[in-house]
């Protein structure tokens, strides 16, 4: 018989054999896994529909800095860690996934008519699995077959984020879709208006001014009027694009998490097409508090 010593000492051995045997078997499946995420094939392109910097790559690291930019850093990477989740939970895949990603600028007022670019249409695939979301702000087709394919168009629209924070206001409106660019002279004439009706009149007498320019001006431009410095020292346009700055920089972390709970719900879904129409119909999947914007001064 196997002295006691010798039995101890080659169980150690035999403990330590599996043992490095296992940690190499999971070297070897995390390597596997790592690899699957690598073969995602990423394409981004951001637009400026009015005519400004085009840019087209796998990254936005060339954009220059400003809240659009951090936004688009920040979904596209996102996007690939949802995609790259998938690849590693189904290995089942013959190609690697496609993954196109649009990030398209939308300003508030352009000086260029009809504007150069868009609106920006995103073409669904073709595919009897195809899902898709369609929203204001994200427009996403997913499919398998016969390869993993995501199209998605991210809308950084300034009229957009003006008629979310009317609506969170309490102002009633209707979509209006596209929210296309407002031309400078339509919007000059949106300000003379405003002036004229509201900003000129006796202290008294603006709760009645504004209940009737109310009817005549679009609710996102209303709510950006009524936000601005109430002054007619200076232009009042003035006042209203330094207002259009401020509820951008200060939305815009709102803004990017109302389009990641978006994708984390298109993702978690089965559902073969969801529809939002205004942000009050998020209220199920996202905090509106976290978007809104009480103060601009």
């Amino acid at each position: 018989m196997m002295p006691l010593n010798l039995r101890i000492r080659s169980h150690k051995i035999a403990i330590i054999l599996m043992a490095s045997l296992l940690i190499n078997v999971l070297a070897i499946k995390s390597t596997y896994s790592q690899q699957n995420c690598q073969n995602v094939q990423t394409s981004i392109q951001s637009i400026d529909e009015t005519g400004g910097r085009q840019f087209s790559g796998t990254s936005v690291d060339s954009l220059p800095d400003s809240p659009f930019k951090n936004y688009a850093t920040t979904i596209s990477q996102h996007v690939r860690a949802k995609i790259d989740g998938m690849a590693q939970c189904h290995g089942d895949l013959k190609s690697s996934p496609e993954v196109k990603l649009f990030f398209v600028y939308r300003r508030l007022v352009t000086s260029v008519s009809p504007p150069i670019e868009g609106p920006f249409n995103l073409e669904r695939t073709q595919s009897n699995d195809t899902r898709y979301l369609d929203s204001p702000w994200v427009k996403l087709t997913f499919s398998r077959s016969p390869r993993l394919v995501v199209r998605a168009v991210f809308l950084w629209s300034e009229r957009q984020f003006l008629l979310d924070q009317a609506l969170m206001s309490g102002i009633r409106a209707s979509p209006t879709n596209p929210m296309v660019p407002i031309d400078q002279p339509m919007f000059e004439q949106f300000v003379k208006d405003y002036t004229d009706s509201v900003l000129v009149v006796p202290s008294q007498a603006r709760p009645a001014a504004q209940a009737s320019i109310s009817k005549r001006l679009p609710p996102e431009i209303l709510w950006l009027f009524r936000h601005a410095f109430q002054s007619t020292r200076i232009p009042f346009s003035r006042h209203a694009k330094s207002a259009l700055v401020s509820v951008l920089e200060r939305g815009a972390s709102g803004y990017t998490e109302l389009t990641k709970a978006l994708i984390d719900q298109f993702f978690a879904s089965e559902t073969t097409e969801i529809r939002y129409e205004s942000a009050l119909d998020l209220k199920d999947i996202f905090t509106l508090d976290r978007y809104r914007v009480n103060r601009l001064h």
